[in-house]
């Protein structure tokens, strides 16, 4: 394993994991010693073939592996001080993480600004400002606030679901394979309002794909998982498409 050091990395991330190993229903392991850290204003590359331990991860950072009978068995997840490992996921929210699942989950049969008045309810005080940030971010969203969200294309409700955990204005926000089922436009589309989020909110994101070019030229740091360890981790310029093919196929 290849580890770079970062800017600014003296300083304690925001997100450590140490260790973190897990498993569902006490016997199949996801997860193992994985060390795993997220540097305050960063934008993480989450890397690896369909079942490499990727959406594990995730969900263990935001807690809701108890809802698939997994458990994280070893190591430690500590969060801005807060250790995650056997928090409840509201408590971990509450703290300012914020996991889009790839389920793309809102309300069907409201609508749009319904929607995303519900996720407000979080943190309430700066709702109207956030929902006009959410809009500037996805126009469309804007142009389609009355439509009932079951209505929403694939990008769309994409859009949707990433503009809702926005609305709790998260430390860290976690998208698991956003670019899922996307036309290459709606792909282009939902990284360049990622990107903006980053850049202009200072927010910490960790985005897990697959593979997706676009995300190691946006990417400040990267992690390669493969069968539940870390296989890979390097500066996104240090990854070659050789490398990412030997992991995959490994």
């Amino acid at each position: 394993m290849r580890a770079e050091a970062q800017a600014g990395a003296a300083a304690a991330p925001l997100l450590a994991a140490r260790g973190v190993s897990v498993h569902y229903e006490g016997a199949i392991s996801a997860l193992e010693h994985i060390d795993f850290d997220v540097p305050q204003g960063a934008l993480v590359a989450l890397l690896g073939a369909n079942g490499a331990g990727k959406t594990t991860l995730m969900k263990a950072i935001a807690g809701m592996l108890p809802f698939e009978r997994g458990e994280v068995t070893a190591g430690e997840i500590d969060f801005d001080g807060f250790s995650c490992v056997r928090a409840h996921p509201a408590k971990i929210t509450r703290r300012g993480v914020a996991l889009v699942q790839d389920g793309r989950q809102c309300f069907r049969s409201m609508t749009v600004e319904e929607n995303l008045r519900a996720a407000a309810l979080l943190k309430p005080a700066r709702a109207r400002e956030m929902t006009d940030l959410v809009y500037d971010y996805f126009p469309m969203l804007r142009e389609m606030h009355a439509r009932a969200a079951g209505f929403l294309s694939g990008g769309q409700a994409q859009m949707l679901v990433i503009a809702m955990a926005l609305m709790g204005q998260p430390k860290l926000l976690l998208l698991d394979e956003p670019s899922l089922g996307l036309s290459p436009v709606m792909v282009q589309a939902v990284f360049d309002a990622v990107e903006r989020v980053h850049r202009d909110l200072g927010a910490s994101v960790v985005i897990a794909e697959q593979t997706v070019p676009r995300l190691l030229t946006i990417a400040t740091d990267a992690y390669v998982l493969s069968r539940g360890t870390v296989a890979i981790h390097a500066a996104p310029s240090q990854i070659t498409e050789d490398e990412l093919q030997r992991v995959y196929l490994s």
